[in-house]
C-alpha cells in the first residue's frame, strides 16, 4: 500500500486542530479536543478549541447594558421649579406641575424635585396672601393715613421757610407780622387737607388720631391770628396746643405705620 506524502494524514485520520504544528511522520493524531501538548498553547486571551466560553464581561471589559434598558434623562423643569418656587411662587407652581407631568415619560427624574417644589410653592403662597390681606386691612392702608402724611410731607418744608423767617425778623416787627400772616395762611391750608384726610378714614381710630391733632391745630392757627391783632390773652393756649402738636404727629405716625 503506498504511503501517502510526508506531512499529510493517513487517508481515514482527522486533520490536525487549526494553528498547531503537524505532528512527526509517522505519529498519532490527538484525539478531538484535546488540550495541546506543553509549548502548543494557544495564543493568550483566545479559547482552546472545543472548550467553553468565559462568562460575559469576565475579559476584564464592563459588560454592555442590554437592549431595550430605559436611560434616565434630566428634568429641567423640576429644577427651575424649585429655585422659582422661592423667588416667583406662582411660576414655580407652574414648573413643578409641568416637571411632575413630565417625569413619567422620562423614568421618574425630577418627581421628587418637583413635589418639593410644589409643596414649597403653595406655602410661600399662602404666606404671601395672608400678609396682603393683613396689610390691606391694616391701618397703614388706611387712605386717611396715606393723604395725612402726603399732606405733612409737602407743607414740611414750608413749615420750616416760615419758621427761619420769623426768627430772622425778630427785630423787625412789620416783616415779623407778615411772616406770622404767612405762616397762619400755611395752617389754615394744612387744617382744610387733614380735614379731608379724616373724612377718608376707614377706621375709627385713625379718624380719631387725625381727628385730635387737627384741633390741636386750629388752636394754634387761633392763637397767632390773636395774637396778630395785639390779643396777648390766648398766648398760654397757644403753647399748650403747639405742645401738643407734637405728640400729635408722633401718634398719628405710630398708627399709620402699623399692620
Amino acid at each position: 500500500m503506498t504511503q501517502p506524502p510526508y506531512g499529510q494524514p493517513s487517508y481515514g485520520q482527522p486533520d490536525p486542530p487549526y494553528g498547531q504544528p503537524e505532528p512527526p511522520y509517522g505519529q498519532p493524531q490527538p484525539p478531538y479536543g484535546q488540550q495541546p501538548p506543553y509549548g502548543q498553547q494557544p495564543p493568550y486571551g483566545q479559547p482552546q478549541y472545543g472548550q467553553p466560553q468565559p462568562p460575559f464581561g469576565s475579559d476584564g471589559y464592563p459588560p454592555m447594558m442590554p437592549p431595550g434598558t430605559p436611560v434616565k434623562q434630566g428634568n429641567g423643569f423640576a429644577v427651575a421649579g424649585i429655585v422659582l418656587a422661592v423667588l416667583v411662587w406662582p411660576l414655580g407652581l407652574i414648573f413643578s406641575i409641568i416637571g411632575l407631568v413630565k417625569s413619567k415619560a422620562r423614568y421618574g427624574a425630577g418627581k421628587a424635585l418637583s413635589i418639593v417644589g410644589i409643596v414649597v410653592s403653595l406655602v410661600v403662597g399662602a404666606a404671601v396672601i395672608g400678609l396682603v390681606v393683613v396689610a390691606a386691612n391694616s391701618t397703614a392702608a388706611d387712605p386717611a393715613c396715606i393723604s395725612a402724611e402726603s399732606d405733612f410731607s409737602s407743607m414740611l418744608s414750608t413749615f420750616n421757610a416760615d419758621d427761619n423767617a420769623m426768627s430772622r425778623d425778630a427785630s423787625n416787627t412789620t416783616a415779623e407780622r407778615a411772616d406770622i400772616r404767612h405762616f397762619i395762611t400755611n395752617t389754615q391750608t394744612l387744617h382744610s387737607e387733614l380735614s379731608t384726610a379724616q373724612a377718608e378714614a376707614q377706621h375709627q381710630s385713625v379718624a380719631a388720631k387725625i381727628g385730635t391733632m387737627n384741633s390741636d391745630l386750629a388752636a394754634v392757627t387761633s392763637g397767632l391770628q390773636a395774637v396778630l391783632r395785639g390779643n396777648t390773652s390766648q398766648i398760654s393756649q397757644l403753647d399748650t396746643a403747639a405742645s401738643k402738636l407734637q405728640g400729635d404727629g408722633t401718634a398719628v405716625d405710630s398708627l399709620c405705620s402699623s399692620l
